[in-house]
């Protein structure tokens, strides 16, 4: 494996439509409203990707540290494998850092410089630094440092929160609109299944996790509790999405039931696994799922201009 290449898999690039996705959705249901800015969407795209990458990275060097790569069923892990240093991760990860604090304050000095409300967006301003600095945080410590919790169970937690009502009340806020009551149905969606797609990998991983130490939501409960929970992520979500559509958008409910449709049958495949090593095989399709539903709205609203 050449060096571009052994970056690139650290870098995990097919889990960034998962990061797409936390941005899509909320920008979408803004488009149908004709409330969105492309040059916001584009910048928070980028802050997103940025963020994901570095959770990646983290990762790569926490679980090659802690141990918990030393059997790993899914796809090698640089640091583990030897194929890239602890040396040059730890850098690279402070390159990462800094590139999305950039990017963060970058996106957020609109509300700083707020004309209408200028006391209220200094608040907004600072508020949201302190979560964006909060992201970027979490996205290291799920598996860096001496108490990392993702090692305690709590990493479905973090993804539920930060993919879910942060990332899409970012949105909102960026465009200069507040949450509504409805807005909760689906920011808290869009967190259920991304955490879907960690409890599925932590489903594949849940063995040699145990063994490693690595106390996560599938080693506490077991395979089968876990199955069920992953039903119960996914399946919440699809139904708030579609009470959010059902007074809102006629072809968005339709478009949105059908990739509940889609869900249903992926759910009913993951059940029938018998190896641990065969979830990894629904990964991608998990995170493509949640991609498809955020660009649901994005698709109506091209087809309307």
């Amino acid at each position: 494996m050449t060096t571009i290449e052994a970056w690139l898999s650290a870098i995990r690039l097919r889990t960034l439509p998962l990061a797409a996705a936390v941005i899509l959705l909320p920008s979408g249901i803004l488009a149908l409203q004709g409330l969105v800015q492309g040059s916001v969407v584009l910048h928070a795209l980028c802050t997103a990707f940025l963020l994901q990458i570095l959770s990646n990275l983290a990762n790569d060097y926490g679980d090659a540290v802690n141990g918990a790569d030393r059997h790993r069923i899914g796809p090698a892990r640089m640091v583990a494998s030897g194929q890239i240093s602890s040396t040059a991760m730890r850098k690279a990860i402070l390159v990462v850092v800094a590139l999305a604090l950039i990017s963060g304050v970058w996106l957020l000095i609109p509300l700083a410089n707020s004309v209408q409300l200028l006391a209220a967006g200094q608040g907004r301003f600072w508020g949201w630094l302190a979560l964006g600095i909060a992201a970027v945080v979490a996205a290291i410590r799920y598996t860096v440092g001496s108490n990392p919790y993702g090692y305690r169970g709590l990493g479905e937690v973090a993804v539920l929160i930060f993919f879910g009502p942060v990332a899409y009340a970012g949105m909102r806020t960026l465009h200069g609109q507040s949450m509504a009551l409805g807005d909760w149905g689906p920011a808290l969606a869009t967190g259920l299944l991304a955490a879907s797609v960690l409890n599925l990998n932590n489903l594949r991983d849940r063995e040699q996790d145990a063994q490693a130490g690595k106390i996560t939501l599938a080693v506490r409960m077991g395979n089968q509790r876990a199955l069920y929970f992953q039903t119960l992520l996914v399946m919440t979500a699809v139904i708030a999405l579609l009470v959010f559509a059902w007074s809102r958008s006629v072809p968005l409910l339709w478009g949105w039931s059908l990739m509940a449709v889609a869900y249903s049958n992926l759910l009913r495949r993951i059940w029938q696994v018998q190896e641990p090593r065969k979830y990894d095989a629904f990964l991608k399709p998990t995170a493509l799922y949640l991609l498809g539903m955020a660009l649901m709205p994005w698709i109506l609203y091209w087809r309307t201009m």
